[in-house]
């Protein structure tokens, strides 16, 4: 157990890393339509952790609809962590 006052070090060694809010999940989303007028759809794949990710049906799904870029970056969940100018480049539009 850490001091008080101080982070405890998690298992990954990132002291940021914090659990999910639990808002996020019960949250309800609003569309407003404005869907239409997203200039570029990216979704980027963390393969590094295929045999946990949640995420693989849809990057099938994702990868049959011409509206969506989709990347696969050999990372784990964390990507902007693990490969931050891989992210960059995409968020770029590269």
């Amino acid at each position: 157990m850490a001091p008080a006052g101080r982070p405890q070090l998690r298992r990954d060694g990132d002291l940021r890393r914090r659990s999910h809010p639990l808002a996020s999940f019960p949250q309800t989303v609003r569309l407003t339509g404005a869907l239409d007028r997203v200039p570029r759809r990216d979704f980027v794949y963390c393969s590094g952790w295929e045999e946990r990710t949640p995420f693989a049906p849809l990057r099938t799904r994702l990868r049959a609809d011409p509206a969506w870029r989709v990347h696969d970056l050999p990372t784990g969940h964390n990507a902007m962590h693990e490969a931050p100018e891989a992210v960059a480049a995409i968020l770029l539009g590269g």
